[in-house]
């Protein structure tokens, strides 16, 4: 499906700009201390700004692949007393109820100021920095991708009800 390719390239890039945002604060740090020991400017703005950047992509593009994959923080200490069908019905419950409205408003109240960055052409107040408009982006996205997963989960979840014995 559509979805899932989507899903999984995001999270892949996440992934990748985890390990450049790392690898970029580490020449951050050398090259600050390298720099001033050879009186040369090793490091920049645009170099600090790529780490939070980066790390915007990591986090804001990997909530969807995240919920895909399981592996968001769940309460399983209640959860392992329940039953398989009432487990269920709490994960129905908490996608419908907590995570898709919170993903919908964030992704609804980013739009404005995202559209209006872009009208504007926001850019860094540093010198040398990077266009904010790209980063803000990312905020809308990374909530639409999850909203659309959580309604994956939420239908598969309900399929899953279904099967397990009659209705909820």
């Amino acid at each position: 499906m559509v979805l899932d390719r989507l899903i999984r390239a995001a999270g892949w890039l996440g992934r990748w700009a985890l390990l450049l945002m790392i690898a970029i604060g580490a020449w951050n740090v050398v090259g600050r201390y390298l720099g001033l020991a050879l009186g040369l400017s090793l490091s920049s703005n645009a170099l600090i700004e790529a780490q939070w950047f980066l790390f915007d992509v990591a986090f804001l593009l990997g909530l969807a692949y995240t919920l895909k994959q399981r592996g968001h923080v769940r309460i399983d200490i209640l959860l392992n007393r329940q039953s398989s069908r009432r487990q269920l019905q709490l994960e129905l419950l908490g996608t419908l109820v907590l995570l898709l409205p919170f993903a919908l408003t964030v992704l609804v109240v980013s739009l404005e100021p995202t559209l209006q960055s872009w009208l504007l052409l926001e850019a860094s107040p540093d010198p040398g920095g990077l266009p904010r408009y790209l980063a803000k982006s990312l905020v809308p996205l990374g909530f639409l991708l999850l909203a659309l997963q959580g309604i994956r989960e939420a239908v598969a979840l309900r399929q899953q009800l279904r099967r397990s014995g009659g209705q909820s």
